[in-house]
C-alpha cells in the first residue's frame, strides 16, 4: 500500500516538473516575442509585430493547457510576466492601429495580468510621443498624452484592489510621473512652435 502511494506521488511530481519546464520555456519565448513586438511597433513595422504577437499568443495558449491540469503553473512568476507583456503589446498594437482596447477575454488572460500589462502602456506611449515631438507632430503627441492620462485615471479606480494586484501601486506612481513629464515636454514644444511661427511672421514682414 505504502509503495503504491509513494509511486503515485513520484509519478505526479515528475509530471508536474515536466509541465513546469515546458511552461517555463514557452513563457520565456512568449515574453521575448511580446517585447520584440513592442520594438517593432516603435519602428513602425506593424506587419512583423502582428506576426510576433500571434506566435506569442499560441505559446500562451499552450501554457494554459498545462495550467488546466496543474493549477499552480498559472501563478508562476515567469508565466504571469509573459501574460503581462503580451497584454501590453496587444494593447499598444490596438492603440497604434486605431482599434478598440482588447478585453482580457479576447487575449485569453486573467484580469490581473491584463491590468498590470495595461499599466505599462503609458511608458511605451511616452516613447512614441517623444518621437512625434521630434517630428513636430504636436497634434498626435497631444492625442497620445490624452490616452496616457485616460489609462491612468481608469487604473486609479483599481487601487482598492491593490492587495490582489501586487505591484499596481508602484506602476501607478511611475505612470503619474511619466504623464507629468510628457505633459511638460509637450507644453514646452507648443511654446517653441508658437515662437517659431511668430519669428517667421516677423521675418516675412521685415523682408517685405
Amino acid at each position: 500500500m505504502l509503495e503504491d502511494i509513494i509511486r503515485n506521488a513520484a509519478e505526479d511530481l515528475r509530471a508536474r516538473e515536466k509541465a513546469r519546464d515546458e511552461a517555463y520555456s514557452r513563457a520565456r519565448r512568449a515574453r521575448m516575442l511580446s517585447k520584440q513586438t513592442i520594438l517593432l511597433l516603435h519602428n513602425g513595422n506593424q506587419g512583423k509585430a502582428t506576426a510576433k504577437l500571434d506566435e506569442a499568443g499560441s505559446l500562451l495558449r499552450e501554457i494554459s493547457v498545462y495550467s488546466e491540469e496543474f493549477t499552480e503553473i498559472g501563478f508562476y512568476e515567469a508565466v504571469t510576466a509573459a501574460g503581462q507583456e503580451y497584454a501590453e503589446a496587444n494593447i499598444l498594437l490596438c492603440l497604434n492601429t486605431g482599434k478598440e482596447y482588447p478585453s482580457p477575454e479576447d487575449l485569453g488572460l486573467d484580469h490581473k495580468d491584463y491590468i498590470l500589462g495595461l499599466a505599462d502602456v503609458p511608458g511605451e506611449l511616452r516613447r512614441q510621443t517623444l518621437d512625434l515631438l521630434r517630428n513636430r507632430d504636436l497634434e498626435a503627441a497631444e492625442e497620445n498624452l490624452t490616452t496616457m492620462e485616460q489609462i491612468y485615471l481608469n487604473l486609479t479606480e483599481m487601487e482598492e484592489a491593490s492587495l490582489l494586484l501586487k505591484g499596481l501601486r508602484r506602476k501607478l506612481d511611475v505612470v503619474r510621473m511619466v504623464n507629468e513629464r510628457t505633459r511638460a515636454e509637450i507644453t514646452t514644444e507648443v511654446s517653441r512652435e508658437r515662437l517659431r511661427k511668430q519669428l517667421a511672421k516677423t521675418g516675412d514682414r521685415l523682408a517685405e
